[in-house]
């Protein structure tokens, strides 16, 4: 699980580098994926959604708990 994260960490940045330079290569600042980035992050829905993950996450983890305890 670890590896699988610190791949998929390492695509992201990767992904985002290159973004990054292809911005710059078309004359845009890189300020602008940036900003569309945090725009996305700061959404009414994004947020919601997320909030709706970690609170399911938080139900699953305490009915694994609970069953492991039973055992």
């Amino acid at each position: 699980m670890r590896k699988n994260m610190l791949i998929l960490a390492v695509v992201v940045i990767a992904a985002y580098l290159v973004g990054v330079e292809s911005a710059k290569s078309r004359g845009k600042d890189y300020e602008d994926l940036r900003h569309q980035i945090e725009r996305l992050w700061m959404s009414p829905g994004a947020r919601k959604s997320r909030r709706k993950i970690a609170k399911n996450a938080r139900k699953t983890i305490e009915k694994a708990r609970k069953s492991a305890r039973g055992s």
